[in-house]
Formats: C-alpha cells, sequence, structure tokens
C-alpha cells in the first residue's frame, strides 16, 4: 500500500513537471510570436520595460494568453487520461513515449497558435487597410490594443477545440492512451 502512494505521488509530480514545461514553452513561443510578427515596428522588452507601454503590454498579454490555452488545452485531455490509466506508474519506454507525444503535442498546439495569431492580425490587417496597428499601438493608442488582443483571444478560442481533438485522435490512433 505504501509502495503504490509513493507511485501516486510520482505520477503526480511527472504530471505537475509536464504541465509546468508546457507553460515555459508557451509563454517563450508566445513571445517568439510576438516579436516575429513585430519584428520591424516593436521592440517589444524596450516598449515594455524601458517605455512601459501598456498597450504592447496588452497585446503580448494576448498572445501569451492565446497560446498557453491553446497548449493547455491541447495536452488536458491526454494528461487527463494518463494520469486516471497510469496513476501507479509505467514501464520507462511507454512513459518516453508518452511523453515526446505531449511535446509533440505541445509543439502542434504553438505552431498552431502562431498560425492563428498570424491570421487573426492579418484578417485585422485588411479589414482596417488604412491603419498602422502597431504604429498606432507604440504611439499609445489603446484601442487598438484592445481591439487586437481580442481578436486573437476569440479566434484562439474558436480553434483550440479542433487542435486538442486532432491531439486526442493522434495519441489514440498511436494507442499511446
Amino acid at each position: 500500500m505504501m509502495e503504490s502512494n509513493g507511485l501516486n505521488l510520482l505520477s503526480t509530480v511527472i504530471y505537475l513537471a509536464v504541465i509546468f514545461i508546457a507553460a515555459i514553452i508557451s509563454v517563450l513561443g508566445s513571445i517568439w510570436i510576438m516579436a516575429f510578427l513585430t519584428r520591424k515596428s516593436i521592440q517589444e522588452k524596450k516598449e515594455i520595460v524601458q517605455r512601459q507601454n501598456i498597450n504592447t503590454a496588452m497585446v503580448l498579454g494576448a498572445f501569451i494568453w492565446t497560446v498557453g490555452h491553446l497548449c493547455f488545452e491541447t495536452i488536458k485531455p491526454i494528461m487527463n487520461v494518463w494520469y486516471i490509466n497510469y496513476p501507479a506508474g509505467i514501464r520507462l519506454a511507454t512513459g518516453l513515449l508518452f511523453f515526446l507525444g505531449v511535446i509533440a503535442s505541445l509543439l502542434v498546439a504553438l505552431v498552431s497558435g502562431a498560425l492563428i495569431v498570424f491570421l487573426a492580425l492579418k484578417l485585422l490587417m485588411v479589414i482596417t487597410r488604412d491603419i498602422d496597428e502597431w504604429k498606432e499601438i507604440k504611439s499609445g493608442n489603446i484601442a487598438v490594443a484592445v481591439v487586437i488582443g481580442v481578436t486573437v483571444i476569440v479566434l484562439g478560442m474558436f480553434i483550440e477545440s479542433i487542435i486538442s481533438s486532432i491531439s486526442l485522435a493522434l495519441f489514440n490512433s498511436l494507442n499511446l492512451i
């Protein structure tokens, strides 16, 4: 009985470690996505830290929330099934394969998140051709920052279930869960 509790604890620690890794990947990926999309217009670190530009911070926050939420919702069903099915632990080979699958799912979610953010911004910029959104954000236009942030978040919310379902189906087809 005591050994089983130890394995349950180990399983819980592994579960939390994977979720923590997912959070780190999501935040770093979000920052990279914004840096890529604004590479000619905004220097995020300078705008947020030195100039204390709330607009840039709001847009980056929307990117982080969207990509983080997408990554979390992608791996949550997989991790929950794993946690329920293998509370007493699994063989090392199965565990490593499962872990690599979770990392692959995270990367799919991250790439999908980047694509969603990119498409959301391109769609918004096509609709508002006469506005240079990044220039407006840099100059302090909070309304533009709010519209960009909300656009990114809403599109991410619509896409999250699709990405999560694809990831879960992939795990099922590989007989990992």
